[in-house]
């Protein structure tokens, strides 16, 4: 990749935490050849195609200017590794909710509410200014991977069908067969939210975790991101959960508001329901795969199961299809 095959290690690698899908390990090099200096990250991916896609996204935005940590290699499943990976440079800072559970996010709610929407709308407004058809002429040389969100509902409801989840593959016909008006795409990152942003001091946030991108209408990622924010995904005891879900709701209305603004659009409240079903969609029938294959309880924490329930009772109030969480 580099072109050097004597490269060594500055310091021993480290692993990082904080990724659901993809491992992280953090190195520089001694001596690096152009291009390979400072911080560098590897991720490490479990699926080719998706990895693949990610990091043509990734690159792309990048080039065009976007804060998200530059692309320095990739390669398939074919390196020595087994898998595919990215090379990237370390990005600085910590999550918008890093530390933050329990009685903490009761405490840190004033600051909560004026950052993170701020912080989420800026994001996108910009990712969304960018020229797609960059991304768009690199994809189409990625086959049998959802780049669209018509693409990605017909994969959920194959999906669903082989883990013998009739009423979530239901729940995705139904969707395939009322779709909102056809909109222009812009690049979606499909999963903004407050961990996959790292801020540091005054600087632009960082944005990470591209593996869920599609190219669709902007309403898509202001449906994922207002949908999270209205369900948090935090695990608190039972009489603190009203307090968090209504913080959580005046997080949504902000966001969607400031998102308007920076954007100069408005953005439909029927189509914004329908791509969040979509979202809760893609949600359950995910973890139906890990009940699937037996890896469920491996999940524990992950956001899909926190809301898992209140993603369920959406789906099902939007397509007239009782769905279960699992």
């Amino acid at each position: 990749m580099t072109g050097v095959p004597t490269l060594a290690y500055a310091n021993p690698p480290e692993w990082l935490s904080g990724g659901f899908w993809a491992e992280l390990l953090a190195f520089s090099l001694l001596n690096p050849p152009t291009g390979w200096d400072g911080d560098l990250v590897a991720r490490v991916m479990p699926d080719a195609g998706l990895a693949r896609k990610e990091t043509i996204v990734q690159a792309a935005v990048a080039a065009e200017g976007f804060p998200t940590p530059a692309v320095r290699g990739w390669s398939g499943p074919v390196s020595r590794v087994g898998r595919a990976f990215m090379i990237m440079d370390r990005a600085r800072g910590a999550p918008l909710l890093s530390g933050l559970g329990g009685i903490g996010v009761v405490a840190a709610m004033p600051r909560l509410v004026r950052r993170i929407p701020d912080a989420l709308a800026i994001s996108m407004a910009r990712l969304h200014a960018l020229d797609p058809e960059p991304v768009r002429d690199q994809l189409r040389d990625v086959p049998d991977v959802a780049t669209s969100v018509l693409g990605l509902l017909h994969g959920l409801r194959t999906w669903a069908g082989r883990c013998r989840r009739v009423d979530l593959a239901d729940a995705a016909g139904w969707l395939i067969n009322h779709p909102p008006p056809l909109a222009p795409d812009v690049v979606c990152h499909g999963d903004l939210h407050p961990f996959n942003l790292l801020a540091e001091g005054d600087a632009e946030p960082a944005v990470l975790d591209w593996s869920a991108a599609v190219l669709a209408p902007r309403t898509y990622d202001v449906a994922f991101t207002s949908l999270l924010l209205s369900e948090p995904p935090i695990a608190v005891s039972g009489p603190l959960r009203p307090l968090v879900r209504a913080t959580g709701r005046r997080l949504a209305r902000r966001f969607v508001r400031l998102y308007e603004q920076h954007s100069n659009v408005t953005i439909n409240i029927d189509e914004q329901r329908w791509y969040q079903a979509a979202v809760c969609l893609r949600a359950l029938v995910e973890v139906a795969g890990w009940v699937n294959d037996g890896v469920v309880e491996a999940r524990q924490g992950h956001p899909w199961l926190v809301s898992g329930g209140a993603f369920a009772t959406r789906l099902s109030l939007a397509t007239s299809v009782s769905v279960k969480p699992r």
